[in-house]
């Protein structure tokens, strides 16, 4: 018995009792690798992701070729009177279809020059490839991991906040590479392309649309990992999700057009118009038109104290964000509470 507990004894202290000579990494290190490693890998294995980028880019370098080949006629005509105005109006237009889903639901912005601006935000645009694509990556997050037991790896060496930090950064690099890099690349190309154009006169609006386009990458992590952390079917959460801002954005509207030309409160329900309205509010604009499927235009006016407000609007989108939030740690912690 001596002579066997003195080799377990030796053997315990050979392999177990020895000084970490590792590099120790901090916390912030630890959930950018969690970021990173995921995004790598989705990277490498999904060709669906690669098509669906490569969509999107070549939607945008159509746009910018049609732009450029026309921005004399444009001129000449009168449809725009600077290429200042050609810049602002392309790219507002660009982003703001990021979310808009209704094919004949559009916004109007008043005040650009004597013909104003019909901006068509369309189903054609980038909107539903996006969509698609944000659901397609994030409804895995969490869910793949509920599936494959792997959390339990993850919280070996990470407490459960790092954990969830780690899952949203993971989107967020996602979102601003397929929803703000693009946007901002195609700022670049449009101000070299148009040429004589005062950058700190658009730089604003640069700002303006990294904002928005942060604040739609905030709004899709949300709610797409809500979904992933209620199952461990990845399936489910994809689908739940995508139909439930789809079908939002399809009804809603049309219950929210009133016959006297109110716009009811009902579309603070929808996602998608939310982050729209938004998207003037963060241009500086309260005051423009939604027009209905029927071509009926409905003024909205974000600050007369009469039906949504712009703080409504931003209060909508805070609110979802904030259940999501609190659903995805809600559900991380109750899960693995032992």
């Amino acid at each position: 018995m001596t002579i066997e507990s003195n080799e377990n004894g030796a053997y315990v202290k050979k392999f177990s009792f020895r000084p970490f000579a590792g590099i120790r990494r901090g916390r912030l290190y630890r959930i950018w690798s969690i970021s990173w490693q995921w995004w790598t890998h989705e990277w490498s294995r999904s060709r669906a992701v690669k098509f669906l980028i490569g969509f999107q880019l070549f939607t945008l370098l159509i746009t910018n070729i049609f732009i450029l080949t026309t921005k004399d006629f444009l001129l000449l005509g009168g449809l725009y009177e600077s290429t200042e105005q050609i810049l602002e109006q392309t790219l507002i237009s660009l982003v703001r279809g990021i979310v808009s889903f209704q094919t004949e639901i559009r916004g109007e912005s008043h005040g650009s020059g004597d013909n104003g601006f019909d901006g068509s935000f369309t189903i054609g645009g980038t909107s539903l490839f996006i969509l698609i694509l944000a659901v397609l990556v994030g409804s895995g997050l969490i869910a793949d991991d509920i599936s494959n037991k792997t959390n339990e790896i993850y919280y070996a060496k990470l407490e459960k906040y790092e954990y969830i930090l780690g899952k949203f950064g993971a989107f967020f690099i996602f979102g601003n590479v397929i929803i703000t890099l693009p946007y901002v690349i195609e700022f670049g190309l449009l101000f070299v392309g148009l040429g004589d154009i005062d950058l700190l006169a658009v730089l604003p609006l640069l700002f303006q649309v990294i904002l928005f386009t942060e604040l739609v990458n905030l709004t899709y992590a949300a709610i797409i990992l809500a979904f992933s952390s209620l199952t461990s079917r990845k399936l489910y959460a994809g689908l739940t999700t995508f139909m439930i801002l789809f079908l939002a954005s399809m009804i809603v509207p049309a219950l929210a057009f009133k016959d006297n030309l109110v716009i009811g409160l009902e579309l603070l329900s929808d996602v998608l118009t939310l982050l729209l309205i938004s998207s003037y509010i963060i241009m500086g604009e309260v005051e423009f038109q939604l027009v209905s499927m029927d071509g009926i235009p409905y003024p909205v006016h974000l600050a007369d104290g009469v039906g949504i407000e712009g703080w409504m609007v931003l209060g909508g989108i805070g609110a979802i964000v904030l259940v999501g939030i609190l659903v995805v740690i809600i559900q991380v912690y109750r899960r693995h509470s032992t």
